[in-house]
């Protein structure tokens, strides 16, 4: 057998003003063809799943595209165009394959598209007609659309945030494909989209709403008929009709089913649609709280400029009221600002600056801040990640300074990256689990690598287009009402 792969993914924040360009794939994660083996071998990524599953099931696998760029605003037609005519291009250099496996986001929109997996779904299946499978995984935060159940076979979406389950997804995917091709299943799929759009920040699968939810759905699957359940909590940043949250209930051919079940599920998740809104700290609380703790590390989640949700990475409230406060011995991650790495480099370790930092992305996330500090280490910026996301893969944010700011050790770097994996720290000369306070520009996935260490997380209520205080945000195109949105 011989299937086609390809990695399309991009959580677009549509409210930021950053597009994305080709240029920001480039920078995280854009390789072609064979290349796709090299980068991404014995990894615990999808790719790498998708990989081992191939081998196991004596599949030739034909690499195409992996494209994966930080979350941002549009992406731009003039990329999205590009990366589609690769895959589909190399779709129609395999000739006669066997199956199609997509390790997509769910959540990527795209200038005069919408959304994005949707129309590209559409056109693999034009690609290679209506009798190869086509499957696909998809984050939990997907948008999931009509279009993209109508141009797939199944979808197999994370069970876990943070997402640290993506192998075992892609796996699954490749075995269900190779399960349609031979005829041993055939799935239908149903879909409900309750009218909710919670905000992310209690979203977890360890605790909160999720975890009532993912029970009944494990409990769904337990049934020899279904094939997968599928909850998507959605990405709050889509600004499109289909934003929110969804349920796909996949049955070997039985539709009656899979539409019952999947309306019990979406029923129950609106019941529980209050307890994903959770309140934030006050920044100048937080610094107190962490301030005065028995012990450290105390981290401060900057959840509204979280890069992984679209935010700039360059937010500088937290870090201004650290400073204000007169905050000790603090590791913080990070600030990007280009200007402020270049300056630190010409000044060289040990060197002093004092320049105007962050906050010049936008308007959204605090103005820049003047500091004065010593540079204490220049990198790279290239790490391993060694914590249970993406484990094995490499992390790159560009060239790389540590600032000593009075009591705060700031990494400051060229690209922008939520720093989910404590490694980021270990590579600027940081051990994070000596430091006091720790700040992580992250909305939750840090938790899987700092929660073993960290004696309290706080999230903070700094500004931000990641934030979830929802109805700060000017939607035009949602469906209405909408929970949180609207009181219903």
């Amino acid at each position: 057998m011989k299937f086609v792969v390809a990695m399309l993914s991009h959580e677009t924040n549509m409210f930021s003003s950053v597009k994305t360009e080709l240029r920001h794939f480039k920078e995280r994660e854009l390789c072609y063809g064979e290349e796709m083996f090299t980068a991404f071998k014995g990894t615990k990524t999808g790719i790498g799943g998708a990989m081992d599953a191939a081998k196991a099931n004596n599949i030739e696998l034909i690499p195409t595209v992996a494209a994966n760029a930080m979350p941002s605003g549009l992406v731009t037609a003039d990329a999205y165009r590009t990366l589609k005519r690769k895959i589909l291009d190399g779709i129609k250099a395999a000739g006669a394959v066997d199956g199609f496996v997509g390790i997509l986001h769910g959540s990527m929109a795209v200038e005069g598209v919408g959304n994005a997996e949707g129309d590209f779904l559409r056109d693999v299946r034009g690609a290679l007609g209506s009798q190869v499978p086509v499957v696909c995984t998809l984050d939990l935060h997907a948008t999931v659309t009509k279009l993209m159940i109508e141009s797939c076979d199944a979808i197999f979406g994370f069970n876990t945030n943070p997402h640290v389950d993506s192998y075992e997804r892609a796996v699954e995917a490749v075995n269900a494909a190779v399960a349609i091709s031979k005829g041993k299943i055939k799935p239908v799929m149903a879909l409900r989209k309750p009218a909710m759009m919670p905000p992310t920040i209690n979203m977890r699968t360890t605790e909160g709403p999720m975890v009532k939810i993912f029970e009944r759905a494990y409990k769904i699957e337990r049934d020899p008929l279904v094939v997968n359940v599928n909850v998507a909590g959605g990405f709050p940043f889509m600004d499109t009709e289909e934003a929110g949250f969804s349920i796909v209930v996949i049955t070997n051919d039985d539709r009656e089913l899979a539409e019952k079940y999947a309306q019990q599920l979406s029923d129950f998740a609106w019941s529980v649609r209050r307890e994903f809104l959770k309140p934030l700290t006050a920044v100048p609380e937080a610094v107190k709280r962490a301030m005065e703790a028995k012990e450290g590390p105390v981290i401060l989640a900057d959840v509204a400029d979280n890069p992984g949700g679209g935010g700039s990475g360059d937010g500088t409230v937290v870090l201004k009221t650290l400073l204000d406060m007169g905050a000790r011995n603090v590791g913080f991650a990070l600030i990007k600002d280009p200007e402020a790495v270049d300056k630190a480099i010409k000044a060289g370790v040990g060197g002093t600056v004092t320049m105007m930092i962050g906050g010049k992305t936008d308007k959204f996330h605090g103005p820049p801040v003047k500091i004065t500090g010593r540079v204490r280490t220049i990198t790279d910026g290239t790490f391993i990640h060694k914590g249970p996301m993406s484990t094995g893969s490499k992390g790159e944010i560009g060239r790389s300074v540590v600032l000593t700011v009075n009591g705060v050790e700031l990494i400051v770097s060229e690209l922008k990256m939520a720093p989910n994996d404590p490694e980021i720290f270990r590579r600027h000369g940081i051990e994070p689990t000596e430091k006091r306070i720790l700040v992580v520009k992250s909305r939750g996935h840090f938790r899987a690598g700092y929660e073993p260490f960290a004696k309290e997380i706080i999230e903070v209520d700094a500004p931000g287009v990641a934030s979830p205080n929802l109805k700060q945000f000017p939607y035009k195109h949602v469906r209405r009402p909408l929970f949180p949105l609207d009181d219903i």
